[in-house]
């Protein structure tokens, strides 16, 4: 009596224990909501979905369940829904399998080992709550270093291809569970292969996401050195203007002195635009003001017209290569795409600000002659170069993480991005 009851007590803490190390295995993969008490509902029902016991043809807890997570997921995370979808296709099949096959070789060993001793039902029980922490405590270490990189890198058509490949798991552990036959072991290989499957799969997913994002930092890295490359030059240059300074001031004094005054206007007039092209102030942003100014010099160059309307101090909540990575993308895509047109019809103009309510707003706005390409839902330019076209997947990318918008619109002579990025929803 007092065994059992011991066991008992044992036992409804370690279902508390490995329940939260589940919730927390979800955490890896979602970012929880602010709000204490949609996070303690969220933890309340991952107490049920992950300790549901699953019997052979047990119709009803494996269907309900399924929106019990998907309920869960909705209340206590942040992620779009296609995310949370995707979660519960990913780990219901491993909660399913996990949990019958405990239950199924537990019985097992109880009926035919145990002679179905009470002590020993209890001690079953409690190995059953102990091995379920084990697992999810395990799960919980191996996830949370790599998850939340995932999380940010995949995108839309990666989820779904993950969800294929989840999806038939989970119909083939449903299907196990529906049309168990009399002698249950025989359908225990099957769920043991949907649970390695699903955690293949998403170890599978670390690794293209660790790729993918390899990638993905190769090209900001090559984007800094390009900037700083840039910027370097216009340094370079205007130490160089300075330098010179003296000497063109004093051609400007010897014809005033010659009685030259109309060359004497000229001149100075060419000095003033050279020095006022290289040194503009577009805004308060340090980072912003080198990057506008390294393109607006390029842009003049072609002959492009600009006109730039920045308001932007501090950019707290952006990091300054993201910054980078928009600005410097779309602004060489706008002068390539200028650059192709007729010399008096070039043209670009850029918004910009950064309110006080915590929202970052782009706009910019170029000219062009050339159709749009796209290909597999991504945009192509008319150059033969493999890497020309990423600019706006670049731009695309950095949005995503801040979990803002892109919008893209384009007629046959204009074409137009727009951003918008709210402050807090930077995903970790």
């Amino acid at each position: 009596m007092y065994i059992t009851g011991f066991f008992d007590i044992l036992g409804t803490g370690l279902y508390f224990i490995g329940s939260y190390f589940f919730y927390r295995t979800l955490t890896c993969f979602l970012e929880p909501r602010r709000q204490f008490i949609r996070r303690a509902v969220s933890y309340l029902i991952g107490l049920c979905v992950c300790s549901v016991v699953i019997f052979p043809r047990d119709v009803v807890n494996i269907t309900v369940t399924i929106p019990l997570f998907f309920a869960m997921l909705l209340i206590g995370f942040r992620q779009k829904i296609l995310v949370k979808a995707s979660v519960v296709l990913m780990f219901f099949p491993i909660v399913i399998s996990f949990n019958f096959l405990i239950q199924q070789i537990g019985t097992w060993i109880w009926i035919n080992m145990l002679a179905r001793n009470e002590i020993a039902n209890a001690v079953l029980s409690n190995l059953s709550y102990i091995l379920n922490t084990l697992f999810w405590h395990w799960f919980w270490k191996i996830s949370e270093n790599k998850t939340r990189e995932m999380v940010d890198t995949l995108d839309e058509q990666s989820w779904l291809l993950l969800d294929a490949v989840c999806l038939a798991s989970l119909t083939a552990v449903m299907s196990c569970v529906y049309y168990t036959p009399k002698e249950s072991y025989k359908v225990w290989l099957c769920m043991l292969a949907c649970l390695i499957t699903n955690f293949a799969s998403i170890r599978l997913v670390f690794y293209l996401a660790e790729n993918i994002r390899g990638r993905l930092e190769q090209k900001n890295e090559k984007l800094q050195q390009d900037y700083y490359r840039e910027l370097e030059a216009g340094q370079q240059e205007l130490r160089k203007f300075r330098h010179d300074m003296n000497n063109h001031f004093s051609v400007v004094a010897g014809l005033m002195d010659d009685g030259k005054e109309e060359e004497a206007k000229i001149y100075f007039r060419k000095l003033s635009g050279q020095l006022s092209a290289k040194g503009r102030s577009f805004c308060r942003n340090s980072i912003v003001n080198a990057v506008l100014n390294a393109k607006y010099n390029r842009a003049l160059e072609q002959g492009i017209d600009c006109f730039f309307n920045i308001e932007i101090d501090e950019l707290f909540f952006i990091d300054p290569l993201d910054i980078c990575t928009i600005f410097s993308n779309t602004l060489d895509n706008a002068i390539e795409a200028c650059m192709k047109t007729d010399p008096e019809k070039r043209r670009i103009s850029m918004k910009a600000r950064c309110t006080e309510k915590g929202y970052f707003s782009f706009e910019i706005e170029n000219s062009k002659n050339e159709e749009v390409l796209m290909e597999n839902g991504r945009f192509r330019t008319w150059k033969k170069e493999q890497q020309h076209g990423i600019g706006i997947e670049n731009v695309k990318d950095v949005v995503r993480r801040y979990q803002g918008t892109v919008d893209i619109t384009y007629d046959a002579e204009t074409f137009c991005v727009v951003i918008l990025i709210a402050e807090g929803s930077r995903l970790a």
